[in-house]
């Protein structure tokens, strides 16, 4: 995944704890997209209960206050690095799942191989039984027809 673009913009805006104007850049974040769809983008608090800390937003509700994205969260760099392990994670079983599934089916496959060559065996058995008892059944019967000949 890619990480936060070195694109920057510059925008100056109000805070409601503040009453001066504050210059400052942003970051387009294009591995975290806002509820928009949009690369989020990543802006530095000046508050004096966060001063420094990053957080992400809708760059809609930037660039235009008539669109009302609510997408908001903080940047915390360890989520970020361990969401992206996380990913990895999951993208690593997601693999050894499907792995697992394709040797599950090999060992069906041969195993319903072997049941079928098995059952295909006792089936031919069964029929040359068959039709041994046939034969027997034809002989008797026409040593009894003879029989009932000669009386």
């Amino acid at each position: 995944m890619a990480g936060p673009s070195n694109a920057s913009s510059s925008s100056t805006y109000t805070s409601n704890t503040r009453s001066k104007k504050i210059k400052s850049k942003s970051k387009l974040d294009f591995a975290n997209p806002c509820d928009c769809g949009y690369p989020s983008r990543i802006w530095t608090s000046t508050t004096k209960d966060n001063p420094g800390k990053e957080f992400r937003v809708c760059p809609n509700s930037t660039d235009n206050p008539e669109i009302k994205c609510k997408f908001w969260e903080w940047v915390n760099e360890e989520d970020t690095v361990n969401k992206k392990k996380r990913d990895e994670v999951r993208a690593q079983s997601c693999e050894v799942r499907a792995q697992s599934c394709e040797v599950r089916i090999a060992i069906m496959d041969h195993d319903f191989n072997i049941y079928k060559k098995k059952t295909d065996e006792e089936f031919d058995k069964i029929i040359r039984k068959i039709s041994s008892l046939k034969t027997y059944v034809i002989v008797l019967f026409m040593l009894f027809v003879v029989s009932l000949l000669r009386a």
